[in-house]
């Protein structure tokens, strides 16, 4: 998994195996896995900056709201992402932080994939294991 995911089939929606040494690596793997079902993201520039502060009540939710907001930031201010650091991700009060890097959709250059239409709570478990962090998300399509 040299990309921090793969993707499997579901039903009718597409999901994603997400790894990460760390949680924040693990939620700027999930963020690339996201935007890699939308669209190329090599082809959107890193031109601007949109800095990412969301909150939850468990982890699984944390996760869900951070790429919610990313999908959000697309459907509102038709933005596409190529790059994403997380600062922090805080275990105890379910805070996260960080930057994702792109630039408006410009269809003529950005060739959309597919809709994403919102991250499910479908049996969502993000679990640490030895050497790193580990979660399943399901996107509906």
């Amino acid at each position: 998994m040299p990309a921090g995911y793969e993707f499997f089939e579901h039903t009718a929606d597409v999901g994603a195996v997400v790894r990460g040494a760390t949680l924040p690596r693990l939620f700027e793997n999930a963020a690339r896995a996201l935007f890699d079902l939308i669209c190329d993201r090599r082809t959107a520039r890193p031109r601007r900056a949109v800095h990412i502060a969301v909150r939850g009540s468990s982890l699984e939710d944390l996760l869900v709201r951070w790429l919610s907001e990313l999908l959000y930031r697309l459907e509102t201010e038709d933005l596409v992402f190529s790059s994403f650091k997380v600062e922090r991700v805080d275990r105890l009060l379910f805070r996260a932080r960080g930057t994702a890097r792109g630039e408006r959709l410009d269809r003529s250059r950005h060739r959309l994939r597919r809709e994403i239409k919102a991250v499910t709570y479908h049996q969502i478990r993000l679990v640490r294991g030895r050497s790193a962090w580990r979660v399943r998300l399901v996107f509906d399509v």
